[in-house]
């Protein structure tokens, strides 16, 4: 991996505030007042809602459910974006007084993701028939589905973030920034959010509902979909972090207790990569309702049980994803030479496939799909991409050969026969050849700056921790620090990581690498790369390192 040095080089006696400035100023934020909202984020300083397409039509659709007192059925994706949505969505009808709102998320083996006809025609016989149908983080493309809800005199309501079809199915309203050119940063939480809040600015109601309550979810919906930490979706991760911490949602802290958060201050790996990930298990290896349960329910022993049961969840999706990950690897061999991998067995579980993908584009630094078979000879993949492709694009130049296809640029879903596979891996490696620079695969770590051993203060860890909630859009800049030596041996701990004490420029501090133990620095004299970090358990600063040369 070749590192690419930045110009961003930090005179040795630059302290906490100048780097702030020097380096939003780096990121493209040089004006003052930019800098302090990036800093400081506040709710007042978000967009209006109504300035996202459809919103206008979104309200009235909800005003006249509302007033009407309709029979309204949520219907919404098993991951947490579309999990949170639902969960908001069904919290503010009920504080407007809708006497009947069910929810229904559809079941990943047996109906697939999104709202198809099997999942739907499902949802329908659960009860009386519902008035108003809202689609929640699906249904953009769902052209067929809608069409039957309309022809059974049902009022449809669409909220998503997905790539849109041609043509677009005839909902009475679609709330979707990619019909226009602002917000599509959203995640379909922070729709629902934003919907919610125009409804309030038109109608009132705030009295009813707080909707600042539900911060905390926006906020797990919006890093657990890995949309751009940036504008609204800052402010809703900041203040959705401070709520997190002294939450009105009893599963949520009840999910906190089982995920081993404990006191710490909760953050973005806390939502990306402790909750997150047990709520969407319910839907990959098990019952993703257990996840909308839990986040609507304000009963302590119940709360209790569904946290307990998703960690259990979280445990066998660890399992299954660890045994498939091994075969895939195995498929893939040490060193690929397609510039795209698939790979596809019946013997992996279809709820960890998007997993596996993205550890395996992530270690050979590919775009990778992985596909689960099952006995019908039908295959359901995920993919995971890299930056400068699209794999929208290249699944459309290989939609002869699949069932169906959909996603992000980033992450794509497909459905394909087991027969054709082959063909799909084929077309897959043409698409990449004729349309992708060969610089796009060349994996590279680009350092933001360089520091000294002067930097190394306990001011200068606190000053980086503001440029925080770090994810996607706002990535944790990554540090260089040069000529470092061991300060006695290194020490192996749980297996899997590494600590020891360092010095360079006569400074001395403290090192931890996670899954570094198998990577020892084996000279004298090296380079760290990594993140200059206050470290709660120890109360001081330490060196978390990512690479070394």
């Amino acid at each position: 991996m070749r590192w690419t040095d930045s110009q961003f080089v930090l005179p040795p006696e630059c302290g906490g505030e100048e780097l702030l400035q020097r380096f939003l100023a780096h990121r493209g934020f040089s004006e003052a007042s930019s800098q302090e909202n990036f800093l400081r984020p506040r709710l007042a300083s978000l967009q209006p809602p109504e300035d996202l397409s459809g919103m206008k039509d979104g309200v009235e659709f909800l005003t006249e459910a509302i007033e009407g007192k309709k029979r309204i059925l949520i219907f919404s994706d098993y991951d947490v974006d579309g999990i949170v949505s639902a969960t908001i969505m069904k919290l503010f009808l009920i504080a407007q007084g809708c006497p009947e709102v069910r929810t229904f998320l559809p079941d990943r083996q047996q109906e697939g993701y999104g709202l198809t006809l099997a999942a739907l025609d499902r949802a329908l016989s659960q009860g009386q028939k519902p008035d108003v149908f809202i689609a929640l983080d699906c249904g953009t493309n769902s052209v067929a589905e809608v069409a039957k809800l309309k022809e059974a005199g049902i009022r449809v309501l669409i909220v998503d973030h997905h790539q849109l079809s041609h043509p677009q199915p005839a909902a009475d309203a679609l709330v979707n920034p990619q019909k226009g050119s602002l917000g599509h940063h959203f995640c379909t939480g922070g729709l629902v959010f934003k919907l919610c809040h125009a409804y309030q600015r038109s109608k009132g109601g705030r009295e009813r509902f707080d909707i600042r309550e539900v911060l905390d979810l926006v906020a797990l919906a919006t890093v657990a979909d890995l949309v751009p930490l940036l504008e609204d979706n800052r402010i809703f991760v900041r203040e959705g972090l401070k709520r997190l911490a002294t939450t009105s949602h009893l599963g949520l802290r009840r999910l906190m207790e089982v995920s081993g958060v404990g006191r710490r201050i909760p953050t973005s790996f806390t939502l990306g990569f402790q909750l997150g990930p047990r709520i969407n298990a319910g839907g990959r290896v098990g019952d993703a309702n257990s996840g909308l349960e839990l986040l609507l329910s304000q009963n302590p022993t119940e709360t209790s049980r569904l946290a307990r049961e998703l960690d259990l969840q979280n445990r066998k999706r660890q399992e299954l994803e660890a045994i498939a990950l091994g075969e895939a690897e195995e498929l893939v061999g040490s060193s690929p030479k397609d510039l795209g991998l698939v790979v596809a067995s019946d013997r992996w579980h279809s709820g960890v496939v998007g997993i596996v993908a993205a550890r395996l584009a992530r270690k050979h630094y590919r775009p990778c799909f992985v596909i689960a078979l099952n006995s019908g000879g039908e295959g359901k993949g995920s993919g995971r991409g890299l930056p400068g492709l699209s794999l929208m694009d290249a699944l459309r130049a290989c939609a002869p050969c699949l069932r169906g296809f959909g996603g992000h640029d980033a992450a794509a879903g497909i459905v394909i026969e087991a027969g054709r596979v082959a063909e799909f891996q084929k077309l897959l490696q043409e698409w990449l050849r004729a349309f992708v620079k060969p610089e796009v695969f060349e994996k590279t770590l680009p350092i933001d700056i360089s520091l000294s051993p002067n930097h190394l203060t306990p001011e200068m860890a606190k000053a980086l921790a503001e440029l925080a909630p770090f994810g996607k859009g706002n990535p944790e800049p990554t540090l260089r620090l040069d000529q470092v030596e061991f300060v006695g041996q290194p020490k192996i701990f749980a297996e899997r990581h590494l600590k020891f004490r360092a010095v360079a420029g006569g400074k001395k501090f403290e090192v931890v690498g996670f899954d570094f133990a198998r990577r020892v620095p084996d000279r004298a004299g090296f380079s760290l790369a990594g993140s200059w970090e206050w470290d709660e358990y120890t109360d001081g600063p330490r060196w978390r390192m990512t690479a070394w040369q």
